[in-house]
């Protein structure tokens, strides 16, 4: 499989996500975030990069669908998927 798809898929949907999208797609989006950054993290535990497995192990958390984290405000969570995106992105070429 394509690493790329790790990184650009959430680019997409966090990028989306900025958009007013119906509750779905939230949910939707949560599902890709936090499945890439569980992929990202475990490929960063096997280079034993700890930092970024927490980063990623954080986003994991702070995105997963099951039990959602409710941050308020749509500003609030345009700063953290714009922190998440920048994060996925500067990191891309790390794995």
């Amino acid at each position: 499989m394509n690493k790329n798809i790790f990184w650009v898929v959430p680019l997409a949907v966090l990028g989306v996500g900025l958009l007013p999208m119906p509750y779905g797609y939230y949910f939707l989006s949560r599902l890709v975030v936090c499945g890439c950054a569980i992929y990202y993290a475990l490929q960063f535990n096997n280079q034993s990069e700890t930092t970024l497995v927490w980063v990623f192990g954080f986003f994991a958390v702070l995105y997963n669908p099951i039990i959602p984290i409710h941050l308020g405000e749509k500003t609030l969570w345009i700063i953290v998927n714009l922190i998440t995106a920048v994060t996925f992105f500067v990191n891309k070429n790390k794995i």
